[in-house]
């Protein structure tokens, strides 16, 4: 967690176009919302430009690690450190600017979308200010030896041919991944806006023509975003930027490899429920005819019980691990100690689990995660 938090703040061009956004939009005396904080440095720059409070919100334990810093800083008496997923918080104020960097590769795939939707309406002052404002995606068609391995995955080369089945999860499956200008086949094209200052449906589409730029093999489309964090502040992973931030793009295989020559034309078309963290693409080849259709709920592993679980109409009944867990709970009465507890599952459930050890562990995990 360390390792992956480490990765945002080593990142000078994020920092410098999150600093320049926050020196516009803060002003002195603000109350300002960090969702989604992490370690909290962009609610460190909105105190060092002048915002009076900032509630620092996170549901990992990077929130003491925010606490821990501003406390060094000097700065823990101008601040709030609430640890809870920011959807299910409530502050007790709302907020001048709300500022959060859960931009995904592709943008929207981070959670992002659902989370600025709810800060608006439930964290932010009427006249209040979303950092960042919208984000526009970019689109184009990509071939190298990288996307080869990652269109084919479990059925490439060296493989045991036991697991080549496989195959089809990696093509239904949206990848990280850090390409190159000469990577890309064709031109970029810009597939659509999402405008954070307003309600975006559940489920969104989009399509690009995208054309040849030479002649190639396409493997897939590689897709990246264009954030606006404040007006004329800017930030992108464009793999055909001169300074992007350090942020992966996404690549959205396709089922075989397609030849193309300079000049010819794609049709790609792009569905998402941000929400479902579904994602869906489409890509048309117009000189060959061919048409590749994916899903990445066709890439999810999912089991004959996740299906019948998935259904609405099923009469839902608590597993045994869900009656253990119940169990733990009922008693948590407001007296007992998480020892006594312990013992008192010992003692009343015996054969919930092979051995006492694995009690003793579960009892943990559950009052770990779900008591205060």
């Amino acid at each position: 967690m360390l390792q992956e938090h480490l990765t945002y703040v080593a990142d000078p061009v994020r920092l410098e176009h999150f600093r320049a956004a926050i020196s516009k939009v803060v002003k002195r005396g603000d109350r300002v919302a960090d969702l989604g904080s992490g370690s909290g440095i962009l609610g460190l720059f909105c105190l060092q430009a002048g915002a009076a409070h900032v509630d620092f919100v996170d549901q990992s334990a990077m929130i003491d690690v925010a606490r821990q810093t501003l406390t060094r800083a000097g700065l823990a008496d101008r601040a709030s450190f609430i640890r809870g997923r920011s959807q299910q918080v409530d502050l007790p104020d709302r907020v001048d600017v709300v500022v959060c960097d859960h931009i995904g590769y592709f943008g929207f795939d981070y959670g992002v979308v659902q989370l600025l939707q709810d800060a608006r309406r439930r964290v932010l002052k009427p006249r209040g200010t979303l950092i960042p404002g919208g984000i526009t995606l970019q689109l184009a068609a990509a071939g190298s030896a990288r996307c080869e391995e990652l269109a084919e995955g479990w059925g490439a080369e060296g493989i045991p041919d036991e697991f080549h089945w496989l195959r089809e999860y990696s093509v239904n499956t949206v990848h990280a991944v850090d390409l190159k200008r000469d990577e890309l086949v064709s031109g970029p094209a810009e597939l659509g806006r999402i405008d954070f200052s307003e309600d975006q449906p559940d489920s969104l589409s989009w399509t690009a023509a995208l054309r040849m730029e030479r002649d190639g093999i396409v493997r897939g489309l590689c897709g990246w975003f264009e954030c606006e964090l404040a007006k004329g502040v800017w930030m992108t992973n464009s793999p055909l930027a001169e300074e992007p931030i350090r942020r992966s793009q996404a690549f959205l295989p396709i089922n075989e490899a397609v030849r193309v020559k300079t000049g010819d034309p794609i049709r790609a078309t792009v569905m998402a429920r941000p929400a479902d963290s579904v994602t869906a693409w489409i890509v048309e080849f117009e000189a060959t005819g061919q048409r590749f259709s994916h899903s990445t709920l066709q890439g999810l592993l999912l089991s004959p019980e996740d299906l019948v679980a998935a259904n609405p109409a099923r009469v839902a009944h608590p597993s045994p691990e869900g009656r253990a867990r119940a169990s733990v709970l009922g008693y948590c009465d407001g007296r007992r100690t998480v020892r006594e507890i312990e013992q008192a599952m010992l003692r009343d459930h015996p054969d919930l689990f092979p051995s006492t050890a694995e009690i003793s562990r579960f009892v943990a995990r559950v009052l770990g995660t779900d008591t205060v």
